[in-house]
């Protein structure tokens, strides 16, 4: 990027601005102008300048309506705002650069642009700048003492959006076009299927949950012998192929089938009206002790990543409020061992309790949406960290 001393994205850019990261004591324009920031606006999700809404003191005038930001001057001619009539109500012009250009409105007129590199704080801009680097966590390059209260906000707030997470991940296998109990039953069938079938052989799980829906009617042990011949444990060929990558004798595929077969028939022949009772939590404990699996780890994550976000989606399809909010409990309340690839990550924060992450969903979904992702602009921990 030429010319630049911002090598980060726009979305970056974005946060810093809406987030006010940077010294706004004697801000300038690149013309000399006195600037003061009585609102940095109302970030735009939708077509027109980023922020929306802003209150800003230009030499002595109060300024009200957008902001438009770009890495360089030469954004603004570049995506077509000097053409662009909607630009007309930026007010200011904000970019990251070391010689800033001029730019101007449909209407000709010049607008004030502010360079905010010069007001960067160095804390900001050496944590960002191991955004890119080969650390398992983008942080942990540069921090190692963290605030405990950050971290919990964080967790809490990924842990609830991982409870959303999965109820969408649930609604992918729910077929309006079947009635809603018949489709509730058929999508958390498909989502036990897949759920046996993590991580190499979801696919595979799925074609044999889609055939077993079709087979549902017969005897459980014709079944399952049915569904090994068809997955291709058997005498006849199978278009299904099996991932053995990683595979323990507990978790082979021949296993895993059985087990899903298992927990699905058990679903199926649940009455209805069963999954809107008090107790409705309780049926997958029963399904695993008829069939000994209650110790199964497998089935203890699924019970969580699974069944709980299920019944919090038919607590919603149905208003069933006391269904919602008792699934929204168990789901804060239940814990289940991460995987150590996920929580070593977090084990080198040396002022951070263990108990508050290893055993809690929301850990996975900070580590796969937040951390891995570089979503940090997004997390409460770095801006505690930057503010601090």
């Amino acid at each position: 990027m030429p010319d630049s001393g911002f090598k980060y994205s726009e979305n970056i850019l974005q946060w810093i601005w809406k987030n006010l990261l940077f010294d706004s004591r004697e801000l300038k324009t690149t013309k000399g102008k006195s600037i003061s920031i009585y609102d940095q606006g109302e970030l735009n999700h939708s077509d027109g300048p980023d922020f929306l809404n802003a209150k800003i003191l230009i030499d002595g005038l109060e300024w009200h309506g957008a902001v438009e930001l770009h890495l360089q001057s030469s954004g603004w001619k570049q995506h077509g705002h000097n053409v662009d009539d909607s630009y007309n109500k930026v007010v200011l012009h904000v970019v990251v650069e070391n010689n800033p250009k001029s730019v101007y409105t449909s209407l000709g007129e010049e607008l004030p642009t502010l360079n905010l590199l010069p007001h960067l704080p160095y804390q900001l801009s050496s944590l960002i700048s191991k955004f890119d680097q080969s650390y398992r966590l983008p942080c942990s390059g540069s921090i190692r003492y963290i605030s405990e209260e950050a971290f919990l906000k964080q967790i809490e707030k990924a842990h609830k959006e991982y409870l959303e997470k999965k109820g969408n991940d649930f609604l992918s296998f729910y077929k309006p076009e079947l009635l809603p109990s018949i489709a509730w039953k058929y999508a958390l069938v498909l989502s036990v299927f897949d759920g046996f079938g993590i991580s190499n052989n979801r696919e595979a799980m799925l074609k044999v949950g889609e055939w077993f829906l079709e087979q549902c009617k017969k005897n459980s042990k014709s079944v399952i012998d049915d569904a090994l011949e068809f997955s291709g444990f058997g005498e006849i060929d199978s278009e299904i192929n099996w991932n053995y990558k990683g595979v323990f004798p507990a978790s082979h595929p021949k296993n895993r089938i059985v087990q899903a077969i298992n927990m699905a028939s058990s679903i199926l022949v649940t009455p209805f009206d069963r999954f809107l009772e008090q107790n409705a939590l309780d049926l997958w404990n029963t399904w695993a002790n008829e069939f000994d699996l209650e110790r199964n780890r497998r089935l203890k994550v699924l019970y969580g990543t699974v069944y709980i976000p299920s019944l919090y989606v038919l607590g919603n399809l149905f208003y069933h409020s006391k269904l919602v909010k008792l699934s929204v409990l168990e789901w804060n309340r239940y814990q289940v061992p991460i995987p150590k690839s996920i929580t070593k990550s977090f084990d080198n924060f040396q002022d951070i309790n263990p108990k508050t992450y290893r055993k809690k969903l929301g850990a996975v979904h900070q580590f796969n949406t937040y951390c891995k992702a570089r979503r940090c602009h997004e997390c409460f921990v770095l801006k505690k960290v930057i503010l601090s």
